[in-house]
């Protein structure tokens, strides 16, 4: 299939894309696609190719974007509250003011992804690829970064620190040259021991 025809199924509503999805084992490709501000809340986009997309403002609220490729995708101000982005490919993508809410980024690539201004309170980041990601003003409040590569990350001006429960945990992460510039660290589990 061409993927004009993966963009049609697509308009058709996530509930047809979602049943279309389950009767095939096609590598769906959605790259370079224009999906601004489309309502995607729970849509299976698993492995699918979202490569360069315009995701600027959609809701992805709950989607299934696990092993997805969204490598330098838009996702501008995009709402991504738990969705499963777990081992997608997020490389140099662009999340400026998105919300990631308790998302699942666990084994994710986002090597010099752009996060700045974007809330990423109670996700889970473990054993994620953040190399140079820059998370400036980034809301990091109870996140979970266990194992998590933040090797020349910038982290300058983000909040990890305790809101109400517990502050975010860096157990086992890589924390080597990142920026923590006026960093807010209240209350964080700052253990990076590999023993």
């Amino acid at each position: 299939m061409e993927n004009e025809e993966f963009m049609a199924i697509l308009c058709q509503g996530v509930q047809a894309w979602n049943e279309w999805r389950a009767k095939t084992n096609l590598w769906a490709d959605l790259s370079g696609k224009n999906l601004v501000g489309l309502d995607l809340r729970h849509a299976n986009f698993f492995r699918v190719n979202l490569c360069k997309a315009d995701l600027t403002e959609a809701n992805l609220a709950g989607a299934n974007l696990s092993g997805a490729n969204l490598s330098e995708a838009n996702l501008t101000r995009a709402n991504l509250q738990a969705a499963d982005l777990s081992e997608a490919n997020l490389y140099e993508s662009y999340f400026y003011q998105a919300d990631l809410t308790k998302a699942n980024l666990s084994e994710a690539n986002l090597t010099k992804a752009y996060l700045v201004h974007s809330c990423l309170a109670s996700v889970n980041l473990s054993e994620a690829n953040l190399f140079r990601s820059n998370l400036f003003k980034s809301d990091l409040s109870h996140a979970n970064l266990t194992g998590a590569n933040l090797f020349k990350a910038n982290l300058t001006e983000a909040n990890l620190s305790k809101s109400y429960l517990n502050g975010a945990n860096f157990f086992k992460a890589n924390l080597t040259e990142a920026n923590l510039t006026d960093t807010r660290l209240d209350e964080v589990w700052l253990n990076t021991n590999n023993e």
